[in-house]
């Protein structure tokens, strides 16, 4: 059975390791748009498109919060942002390692 609204998304990099996200990581993504107050999801924002970003949603806009936290949270208004998929789970890289 194919599912046309879930996809995975695998992490490149390590920007998402305070998240524990991390390099070869496939996240499960749900389309849809949700409304809850706490969530992690790939959006649009004006017509960019952004892979995975940490929101607080409220009634007037979403919060962007960055992985760092020495950097300042985003608000953007409900028009400029389009919410495409939120995680819906984690399915780890696991490294082998050789034996000698």
């Amino acid at each position: 059975m194919t599912r046309h609204n879930t996809y995975a998304l695998r992490i490149r990099g390590d920007r998402l390791q305070a998240s524990q996200l991390f390099d070869g990581d496939l996240l499960i993504i749900h389309r849809h748009q949700h409304d809850t107050q706490q969530e992690t999801a790939t959006l649009t924002i004006n017509d960019h498109q952004f892979p995975l970003k940490h929101l607080s949603i409220t009634r007037l806009g979403v919060h962007l919060c960055p992985e760092d936290a020495a950097m300042p949270v985003l608000f953007l208004h409900n028009g400029d942002i389009q919410v495409l998929g939120m995680v819906m789970g984690v399915a780890h890289h696991t490294r082998q390692t050789q034996h000698h």
